[in-house]
């Protein structure tokens, strides 16, 4: 009798899946928009340059256009270097000095500030600390001549100074630089730190004191190869291992065939690294196979580079599009080369590059019951495409939001296995698609309700200011006030009276398991099994095995 039952309901199960179950979804397809939108960690970003010896100065971090999120903040520490320092000079007994103290107007107090201020504009920064800027521009092959930077032991002890800062305000940092080397800590010209093993010391010694959840741009790709190895894979990326936290800053972009040696094998001539002798490829070439497989992982950005009064034929709006994809670009600065970016403008593509920096996500299709209990977990079923050049690089959160129309009443569920990052751009993949089941928040009382994607930021500190929220590029779907982005309303839900989930057995599945509990307790009286009555009705019967249906996963 038993066989027998579990076939008759397996055989309903196959059948309701397709025509019963159909009966209770609701589908919702959504239009695009063409609109710039503002999106967090992506985008144009203006260039500010901070001297931490100076007593911070408000009027520092702001954003050129409304639609813009990100600051690209230059920490200049020229002046707690030696000053008996100089090209040329050779100090046997270098005296650098430590960061001012929180509270003294300038050092650490200065970088506390500068903080908190884009906490304050809702702006995140990309940030970079370096020992020589103004004077220093240029670029010297001779470290005895060279503009000094620091020698090891000092950029240690500023990074030591620093650590603390950067996991306090971790929040409002989109992505670090390696910096501290050479001029504009650019990592050429160095008087201190061109050796290989001052170089890896710099590396290891940044990915120490940055929090481990937020990554590092390097100036060259030959050195995270050399150094770490990659390119990174599906599979190793957003691992926190040293690896999957190393990015890409270029700071040549579209200059030249190498963007001034950005994608070549060698420094000062030599090759640091023999990555690309069995390739097959030219240097130039190999280098930007590994740049295209490794950076669908970590953030990437920089400026367009030339000292020309024209752009390069690599700075063409169709080869410049190209490029951004290739190189899964998040955002670039909005003030150098004019040149070049003029140009976009006079061509015509400067509007598509604003959009499509970084990600661009947009909904198309949604799918999930038409009416379900508070309590129930629910199938969803989500397809998203990303219109920009790159995915996300920091982690986010996705939510269900649940918004009763009548009384305002809201809760929310977080859509486990969701993770913005691996949403592909288009260019990589077609259409992302999320196929999931949620728990409806068994606290919601009973009535009609709006559903709303959420995606904050994943910091507590910034999760209810709206600002840090994503938008999603469709039309009449962004509230600006909450940050949540409307799928569809008029969702009837019944009151929760406790344990609705119908994954019995807490495996994580809704299958045979699930339905032989049911039946092992069918028309119990007394109700003893409590955890199988799913709608709350003091019964096991046929509305539970329905409600075990409409969920099962084949």
């Amino acid at each position: 009798m038993l066989l027998l039952l579990l076939t008759v309901i397996l055989s309903a199960i196959l059948l309701t899946k397709n025509v019963f179950g159909q009966s209770n979804v609701k589908t919702v397809t959504f239009s695009p928009t063409t609109d710039d939108i503002a999106n967090p960690e992506r985008g144009f970003m203006r260039q500010s340059n901070i001297f931490v010896d100076q007593a911070f100065d408000p009027g520092k971090l702001s954003v050129k256009n409304a639609t813009d999120t990100v600051g690209w903040v230059y920490f200049h520490l020229e002046n707690y270097r030696d000053p008996r320092d100089g090209p040329g000079v050779n100090l046997p007994d270098y005296q650098g000095k430590s960061l001012e103290p929180i509270g003294s107007g300038k050092g650490l107090d200065t970088i506390n500030k500068t903080f908190a201020d884009a906490r304050s504009k809702g702006i995140k920064l990309v940030i970079r600390f370096l020992y020589v800027g103004y004077p220093g521009i240029g670029s010297n092959s001779n470290p005895a001549t060279s503009q000094p930077d620091a020698p090891i032991n000092l950029v240690q002890e500023h990074l030591n100074q620093l650590a603390p800062l950067m996991e306090q305000h971790k929040d409002v940092i989109a992505a670090t630089q390696f910096g501290f080397v050479g001029y504009w800590g650019e990592w050429h010209s160095s008087k201190y730190l061109g050796d290989l093993n001052s170089r890896k010391a710099v590396m290891d010694a940044m990915l120490a004191a940055v929090p481990k959840d937020r990554m590092i741009q390097v100036r060259y790709p030959r050195y995270k190869q050399a150094f770490y190895g990659g390119p990174l894979t599906d599979s190793s990326a957003f691992s926190q291992s040293d690896l999957a936290r190393i990015g890409l800053h270029d700071d040549a972009l579209f200059k030249d065939s190498t963007d001034d040696g950005t994608y070549k094998s060698a420094t000062g001539g030599t090759n640091i690294t023999n990555y690309c002798n069995s390739t097959g490829l030219t240097d130039e070439a190999c280098w930007r196979d590994y740049v295209k497989k490794d950076t669908p992982h970590v953030p990437v950005g920089g400026e367009a580079g030339t000292h020309s009064s024209t752009p390069s034929t690599y700075a063409q709006c169709p080869a410049a599009l190209n490029s951004f994809k290739d190189l899964h670009f998040s955002f670039l600065h909005n003030g150098y080369s004019m040149v070049v970016l003029n140009s976009w403008t006079a061509q015509g593509c400067m509007d598509e590059i604003r959009k499509q920096l970084g990600y661009r996500f947009v909904l198309q299709k949604t799918t999930l019951p038409s009416s379900f209990s508070a309590g129930e977990s629910i199938p969803l079923h989500l397809e998203i495409t990303n219109e920009g050049f790159s995915a996300m690089y920091n982690d986010r959160p996705v939510y269900l939001v649940f918004e009763n129309m009548s009384t305002g009443i809201k809760a929310s569920s977080r859509i486990n296995g969701a993770d913005p990052r691996r949403w592909k751009p288009a260019h990589d993949l077609a259409v992302n698609v999320i196929d999931t089941n949620v728990t409806v928040p068994s606290s919601l009382p009973q009535g009609n309700y709006r559903i709303y994607l959420y995606l904050p930021d994943a910091s507590g500190n910034l999760q209810s200011n709206s600002k840090y929220a994503v938008r999603f590029a469709n039309a009449n779907t962004w509230n600006e006030s909450s940050g949540y982005n409307l799928i569809t309303d008029n969702i009837q839900i019944g009151g929760g009276t406790g344990q609705k989930s119908p994954d019995l057995n807490g495996d994580g599945k809704v299958n045979i398991v699930d339905i032989g509990l049911i039946i092992d307790h069918y028309a119990e009286s007394p109700l003893i099994y409590t955890t199988g009555d799913l709608n709350g009705d003091g019964k096991i019967n046929i509305v539970d095995v329905g409600i075990i249906i409409d969920n099962y996963q084949i």
